[in-house]
């Protein structure tokens, strides 16, 4: 087995949710030993998908922004256009969520745009997005749950 950051956080989370919970004689302590246990594979979730989960929201808000850049104009299309060529800084996971905060800010200014400009099939085409990315989110919450 390759030693890797996942696969450390669930060697440790098991290791306290199953050998060592169930030897502690305080019920409140068994519990609290598998609470943190369980924590430890959430983070293991993250750890192993948290650069794909964001470049890929990235990517895809780049893509909306360039379609909402074609439909209007002024200083905000230009922007757009200049965020939808734009790419990820680097492949921190810091770097990623201020890549991704800047982006999100941008499709709010683009959708309140193209709300105002009674834009309909753009308009839908970003909640769609929006709730793509959170259905996709959910789902890989679903995919590794806590223990897994």
């Amino acid at each position: 087995m390759r030693l890797t950051i996942e696969a450390s956080l669930r060697r440790i989370g098991d290791l306290l949710r199953e050998d060592i919970a169930p030897d502690l004689q305080t019920p409140f302590l068994g519990q609290s030993v598998r609470m943190a246990g369980g924590m430890l594979n959430i983070c293991a979730n993250w750890v192993d998908d948290a650069a794909a989960v964001r470049a890929d929201e990235n990517a895809a808000i780049r893509a909306m922004l360039g379609q909402a850049a074609t439909a209007l104009d002024g200083e905000l299309a230009e922007r757009l256009r200049s965020a939808a060529v734009s790419s990820d800084p680097g492949i921190r996971i810091s770097q990623l969520d201020a890549e991704n905060h800047r982006l999100r800010c941008l499709l709010v200014e683009a959708h309140a745009a193209v709300e105002d400009a009674g834009l309909s099939l753009l308009d839908a085409a970003i909640w769609k997005l929006l709730e793509e990315i959170e259905l996709t989110r959910s789902q890989r919450e679903q995919d590794n749950p806590i223990g897994k």
